[in-house]
């Protein structure tokens, strides 16, 4: 049945406390921001940035959320989602969903429904304002709902694939981490300067520096051979290709006439994903968007793996935070950028460094295409499930499959099973927990285990604590 979200949520933005008045922040009470979106574990936020106090939430009218309360951003990283994984508070960019009807509306589904049209909501807020939706304009999107048992099953369908998502994200972050270590290793905490190198600001290790034209480019609807990066496109050090944006040749060359990005500068977001920077690569007609700042670097002084972890490190990025304006989307001056001092170690020290670091950063590629498969894959089912198309009857048709299989055979066509994520991943369950109605059945599963658990692709075996015993997951 279709409803407007209006029937069937109470919806709420959030406040911010007067900035001039010291008593309304450092409370013990958890104030949202967008930021915050970033950090969270799972899509749960439980650490905040900033806290708030009784009072600054008495100016804000007391808009307080309750744990499990579904929040929706509408600046800056319009339509993206996380749950409150405690009682807090927000800032009024940020939209706090409920449902009105616990037995009608799972709000682990209206998620996953938010997800699938983030580039909808994008698109009707450019006219109103860029980067920006309104209540307005949330309250009117319409949903089809299925009955909330219809819900559950689509939602631990997408939980599933949502979940080897999150796997290969934690493994990148472990990586990261890897990679701070070692810079910190090799250099010390670029704060305090323990080694004692030279100090130079940002300004004078660029023979360049430009802020991107501040106009929005006339985007087409294709994918072409001229992509333009926004901040949006710059997480985790890398230029991400989920939500790119191209333009034609002539567009491209109209955005490039004040600088062209080349192989080895430095891309460095001063709004939404502040502080965060990646390199650009080679054999890429690529032009940047709005405020995206690009240093193209005096290779005498810095190279460019070394600048990009430099301005990655922790001492560098509390040096960026303390700099940080902007109640509603987090900013940073050009001015302020240029000015932040930075420890610059002899040239070869960083040519050293360099030979090491590459090594961590090729795992991280690996890895990093991994969980671009994973995207992949979550975003067909979340098609499939709001389009209707998703079988929620996996378990009879996995079924199906394995009354095929002939044990009797040395080879067996497992092509259907395998390069399904939705059979695999029934399989795996039952498999983990023995629910199969058949010793004939799960003799046919545990053979097909075994000959992806030998490939060592897409299954392997990981120890449960709680259960103490091997569990089988898929990669």
């Amino acid at each position: 049945m279709i409803y407007t979200l209006s029937q069937i949520c109470n919806m709420q933005s959030g406040g911010t406390p007067r900035r001039g008045s010291s008593e309304f922040y450092g409370g013990d009470i958890p104030w949202i921001k967008i930021s915050d979106f970033k950090d969270s574990s799972g899509g749960i936020i439980t650490e905040t940035d900033e806290t708030i106090t009784k009072e600054g939430l008495q100016s804000i009218n007391n808009r307080l959320f309750e744990k499990g309360t579904l929040l929706l951003a509408m600046y800056g990283s319009v339509g993206k989602t996380a749950f409150t994984g405690v009682q807090a508070s927000c800032n009024q960019a940020i939209l706090g969903i409920t449902a009105k009807d616990d037995n009608q509306l799972n709000l682990k589904f209206l998620k996953y429904w938010f997800d699938l049209n983030q580039g909808s909501l994008v698109h009707q807020g450019r006219g109103v304002t860029l980067n920006n939706i309104s209540l307005t304009i949330v309250k009117k999107q319409k949903i089809d709902l299925p009955d909330l048992e219809t819900q559950n099953k689509i939602v631990a369908i997408l939980d599933k694939a949502s979940a080897l998502v999150q796997k290969s994200e934690k493994v990148i972050d472990e990586i990261e981490k890897i990679e701070k270590e070692y810079f910190k290793t090799v250099f010390g905490d670029t704060y305090i300067n323990p080694k004692g190198f030279p100090l130079e600001k940002i300004v004078q290790l660029a023979k360049n520096i430009v802020d991107c034209p501040h106009s929005t480019p006339k985007y087409v609807d294709e994918i072409t051979e001229y992509p333009c990066i926004r901040t949006s496109e710059i997480r985790n050090g890398r230029i991400y290709w989920d939500s790119m944006k191209y333009l034609t040749k002539k567009g491209y060359e109209k955005r490039i006439e004040r600088y062209k990005p080349i192989e080895g500068d430095i891309i460095f977001a001063r709004e939404g994903t502040v502080g965060d920077a990646a390199i650009i690569p080679k054999d890429l007609k690529v032009s940047l968007g709005q405020r995206v700042m690009l240093f193209s670097l005096d290779t005498d002084k810095v190279i460019p793996i070394f600048f990009w972890a430099l301005l990655r490190s922790d001492g560098i990025q509390h040096k960026i935070k303390s700099k940080i304006i902007g109640a509603t989307v987090s900013r940073i001056n050009i001015s302020e950028v240029k000015k932040i001092e930075c420890p610059i170690p002899p040239i070869t020290l960083q040519k050293e460094f360099k030979e090491k670091f590459q090594s961590i950063l090729n795992l991280k590629q690996k890895k990093a295409d991994s969980l671009a498969a994973s995207k992949t894959l979550e975003m067909s089912i979340l098609q499939r499930a709001f389009s209707g198309k998703l079988d929620l009857n996996v378990s009879v048709e996995l079924d199906a499959l394995l009354e095929e299989i002939d044990l009797q055979k040395p080879e067996n066509d497992l092509f259907s099973i395998i390069t399904n994520e939705e059979y695999l991943l029934s399989l795996v369950n039952r498999l983990n927990n023995q629910e199969f109605e058949s010793q004939d059945l799960y003799d046919k599963a545990k053979h097909i285990a075994f000959q992806l658990l030998k490939d060592e692709e897409r299954l392997a075996q990981e120890y449960d604590e709680k259960t103490q015993s091997l569990k089988l997951v898929v990669k």
